[in-house]
């Protein structure tokens, strides 16, 4: 293994350190001294409020309509629904069931998306202090 590692070290000593120039960190620092800080980062959140907006309303409809998609409810009885008696509509989800596995696993997964956001909101804040 050291007999492929020869001609790498052979090759390093004969090229040899590649040293700066003496002036090289007063020409790093100047370039960085030439740069402009005139308009500072804005902050722009990664959801705007619009997507916000929908997402509240998809959440509120997806709300609303739950006890209306389980079958046996008191929200249905007290509607007069016999003009869609004539239609079979059938429940997609009457058979669906969400075992205790699934749960914990979205549970989870809840637990860990609040955690992420709150770490990158401190770590973005942190950035854009001014």
């Amino acid at each position: 293994m050291e007999e492929q590692f020869n001609d790498i070290k052979k090759l390093v000593k004969e090229v040899g350190v590649e040293n700066p120039s003496v002036d090289f960190l007063q020409n790093v620092m100047r370039s960085v001294e030439n740069t402009s800080a005139d308009q500072p980062l804005a902050y722009q959140p990664l959801i705007s409020r619009k997507a916000w907006v929908v997402i509240g309303l998809i959440v509120i409809g997806i709300l609303i309509s739950l006890p209306f998609l389980s079958e046996g409810t008191w929200a249905l009885r007290k509607f007069d629904l016999s003009l869609f008696s004539l239609v079979d509509f059938k429940n997609p989800f009457s058979d669906f069931r969400l075992h205790t596995t699934t749960a914990y696993g979205i549970i989870f997964l809840a637990i860990l998306f609040i955690v992420q956001i709150t770490i990158i909101k401190r770590r973005i804040d942190k950035i854009y202090s001014v």
